[in-house]
């Protein structure tokens, strides 16, 4: 699961200090387990506390409510793979590389983190409306960052900077529909993995080489 980095200070940490952030571990943990075969809005508080082995009471010294929990499993499952995208994307001045790149990075952050796939995937659509808002947020953020990545690419560097942010949000939905697909395949035929990360990086091909046909508006970045 996506961990916070641990800082310098973490050995000055209390005992009491290291019990809560256990617990609140523990519960992000439980309810992410109950998640694997049902949505957020059918969690109950005593079946993650009993899940996380701690008192119903605790649950509320970490998290206002289900959804506030819910809103802290979008920040981890985003968070991580921000950065990691963006350390792929550094000093590549090729498209292609970047296409690797970027598919490498984001099946290993499904292999190590599935859970939290699953949960975004389900909760796209979610009945909780500040969970659906959250997730919708991070991917539009994500697509402002690849954009400004994009820029970089010899490609496309004269776009329009709405024409960049357009490319980057149809990778980003390419991204998403591959996690989706990756699960699936995790769980009924791992084989077929290797044919689904290079069709992956054939579509991304034909998305970002096919768009140097396109001609924005202008051609100057605004």
């Amino acid at each position: 699961m996506p961990r916070p980095p641990r800082s310098s200070s973490s050995a000055g940490r209390t005992p009491r200090t290291v019990d809560k952030s256990r617990t609140r571990r523990a519960l992000l943990d439980g309810a992410l387990a109950l998640l694997e075969d049902r949505s957020l809005d059918n969690l109950g508080i005593r079946e993650v506390t009993r899940a996380a082995g701690v008192a119903p009471a605790a649950f509320y010294r970490h998290f206002a409510s289900i959804d506030d929990l819910g809103l802290v499993l979008v920040e981890e499952a985003f968070a991580t793979l921000r950065g990691l995208m963006r350390d792929a994307r550094d000093d590549v001045n090729a498209a292609d590389d970047m296409i690797k790149g970027s598919v490498a990075v984001l099946v290993t952050h499904i292999h190590d983190n599935p859970g939290h796939y699953r949960f975004i995937a389900r909760e796209q659509y979610s009945a909780v409306l500040s969970v659906r808002l959250a997730i919708r947020r991070d991917l539009r953020l994500f697509a402002t960052e690849l954009a400004t990545d994009l820029a970089r690419l010899p490609l496309v560097n004269t776009w329009p900077t709405a024409d960049l942010v357009m490319l980057a949000e149809l990778i980003v939905g390419l991204m998403v529909d591959t996690s989706k697909r990756l699960l699936d395949v995790i769980e009924e035929g791992p084989e077929r993995e290797p044919e689904l990360v290079a069709d992956t990086e054939r579509r991304l091909r034909y998305l970002t080489f096919g768009a140097t046909a396109w001609k924005p508006r202008g051609n100057r970045r605004t």
